[in-house]
């Protein structure tokens, strides 16, 4: 099941990457569910270039 990330926009975003690479807190809401938390700008940025071209079709 993907990890759900939540950018400090609030926009949210699932994704099956290890969230311990980046700067987050996550939690459980629910029985295999995960919520992360993006915490900086940085950690942000590196969510979205390291992961967006390939998982999230986005391009910079």
């Amino acid at each position: 099941m993907a990890t759900r990330y939540v950018l400090r926009t609030g926009e949210v975003i699932h994704s099956n990457r290890n969230p311990e690479e980046l700067d987050v807190y996550c939690y459980r809401t629910g029985a295999d569910d995960h919520t992360c938390l993006l915490l900086s700008d940085q950690s942000e940025a590196d969510f979205l270039l390291r992961y967006g071209s390939d998982e999230l079709n986005l391009a910079y």
